[in-house]
C-alpha cells in the first residue's frame, strides 16, 4: 500500500515528480551495475582458473540462493529499520566483497565472496520494487515499475556486455573495480529515501503470513520464475557457449529488449483495468525465444538467429516482469508482494544457472534450452486466469 504522503500526493503526472522515489531510482541504478558487472564475470573468473562449467553455475546459484534467503528476511527488517536502512546496507554488502575476488580466485572462496555479495543484493530488490507502491499513489504504480525496470535494466543493458568485453581487453582488475565503486556510489541518494517503514495497516484482503502471500500471488509468480529461470541461464552461459563477440551482442540485447518492454508495458498497464493481462502473451514470447536459441545454439553460421532468438526471450521476459509486479501488488501488501517477485526473479536466476550448468554437463546446449522452453510453455495454463481476478489465489 502506499504510504500516506504517496496516499495524498496527486495520482496524475510522472512518478518522477516524486523526489523519493527520483532518489531510489538512483540507488538501483549504481548498486545493479556493479551487481550486472559481474553477474557473466564470475563465471568466467571461476573457469579461467580451472573450474568446470557445474562450478561456474554454481556462482551464480550461491549468489542467488543468499539473495532468496535475504528477501524472505527484509520484510521483518524494514518494519524494525526502515527502507533506507535496507537500501544503504544492500548496496554495502553488494560493492564491498567485491575486490576479494581478485585476491582469493579458488572455487570455495569466489563462492563464499558470492555468498555474501547476494545477501545485499536480496535486500535491495526487495526494499526497491517494494519502494515503487510505499512512495507512489496507486494511479502511478505501474508507470513507476516500467521506470524501475529502466534503472536496474539500463545498468544490464551496459553492465553485462561491458564486463565481459572489458576483461578480454584489459583484464579482470578494472571489472572488480568498477564493481565495488559503482553500489558504494549509490549509498549517497539512498539518504534522500526517507526512514519509512511499512505501516500496520498494509495487510491487503486479510492476508496474513507467507502462505497467505503465496496463495494470492502464485499465479504471476510461476511466470516470473520460468522466465528468469531462463535469463538466469542466458547470462551465465552466452559468454561460454558463444564467442565473445557475439556473447557481447547477446548480452546487450537480451536486457535492452527486456528493459525497453518493461518500460512500455508500464505504460500500457496504466490504461489496463486488469493486471496481469499481458502475461500469458509474454510467456508464450518468451518461451519462443528459448526454444528458437535452442535450435541454433550449436549451428554454426547462424549466430545472427542466435542473437535474434534472446531478443524475443526479452521482448516476452520484459512485459511478464512488469505486469506480474502489478498483479501482485494488486493481490498483498507492497513488501509481501516484492518478497514474492523477487524471489522468483532470483530464484530463477539461480535455478537456470545451476540446472543449466549440470545439463549442459550431461546432454547439449540445445537440449538444455530446450527444457526451458517447455518448462515455460508448461506454465501458460495456469496463466490464462491472471488477468480476470485479483483476489486471493486468482
Amino acid at each position: 500500500m502506499p504510504s500516506p504522503a504517496a496516499a495524498a500526493s496527486s495520482d496524475s503526472g510522472s512518478p518522477l515528480r516524486h523526489r523519493p522515489f527520483l532518489f531510489m531510482l538512483c540507488v538501483a541504478a549504481g548498486a545493479f551495475s556493479g551487481f550486472s558487472l559481474l553477474l557473466p564475470v564470475v563465471p568466467l573468473w571461476v573457469v579461467r582458473h580451472g573450474a568446470d562449467s557445474v562450478v561456474a553455475g554454481a556462482a551464480t546459484g550461491v549468489f542467488m540462493a543468499s539473495t532468496v534467503l535475504a528477501q524472505f528476511a527484509v520484510p521483518a527488517f524494514v518494519r524494525a529499520f526502515g527502507y533506507r536502512s535496507g537500501l544503504v546496507l544492500g548496496a554495502l554488502l553488494i560493492g564491498v566483497p567485491a575486490p576479494f575476488l581478485a585476491a582469493f580466485p579458488a572455487a570455495p572462496a569466489v563462492l563464499a565472496i558470492s555468498f555474501v555479495r547476494g545477501l545485499g543484493f536480496g535486500l535491495l530488490t526487495v526494499c526497491g520494487s517494494a519502494l515503487i507502491a510505499e512512495l507512489l499513489p496507486a494511479a502511478l504504480v505501474a508507470r513507476g515499475s516500467g521506470l524501475y525496470g529502466l534503472a536496474v535494466g539500463l545498468p544490464q543493458l551496459v553492465g553485462l556486455p561491458a564486463g565481459t568485453a572489458v576483461v578480454e581487453h584489459w583484464g579482470f582488475g578494472p571489472v572488480f573495480a568498477l564493481a565495488t565503486a559503482l553500489p558504494l556510489s549509490a549509498v549517497v541518494p539512498a539518504f534522500g529515501v526517507p526512514r519509512s517503514r511499512p505501516g500496520d495497516d498494509t495487510t491487503r484482503g486479510g492476508l496474513r503470513g507467507v502462505k497467505d502471500v503465496a496463495v494470492a500471488t502464485w499465479r504471476p509468480w510461476l511466470p516470473m520464475l520460468a522466465l528468469s529461470t531462463g535469463y538466469g541461464a542466458l547470462a551465465t552461459f552466452l559468454p561460454i557457449v558463444l564467442s565473445p563477440t557475439v556473447a557481447t551482442i547477446a548480452l546487450l540485447v537480451v536486457p535492452g529488449a527486456a528493459m525497453l518492454t518493461r518500460w512500455l508495458a508500464g505504460h500500457y498497464g496504466d490504461r489496463v483495468a486488469a493486471p496481469g493481462r499481458m502475461l500469458l502473451p509474454a510467456l508464450a514470447v518468451g518461451g519462443g525465444g528459448l526454444l528458437g536459441f535452442a535450435l541454433v545454439s550449436e549451428a554454426d553460421g547462424l549466430t545472427v538467429v542466435a542473437v535474434v532468438a534472446v531478443a524475443v526471450f526479452g521482448v516476452g521476459f520484459g512485459v511478464v516482469q512488469n505486469d506480474a509486479l502489478v498483479a501482485m501488488f494488486a493481490r498483498a501488501p507492497a513488501a509481501e508482494a516484492s518478497v514474492a517477485w523477487n524471489i522468483a526473479f532470483d530464484a530463477g536466476q539461480g535455478l537456470g544457472a545451476v540446472a543449466v550448468g549440470a545439463l549442459i554437463s550431461a546432454t547439449t546446449v540445445g537440449v538444455s534450452f530446450t527444457l526451458l522452453a517447455i518448462a515455460a510453455s508448461a506454465v501458460l495454463p495456469v496463466v490464462r486466469r491472471v488477468g480476470r481476478r485479483t483476489g486471493p489465489g486468482g
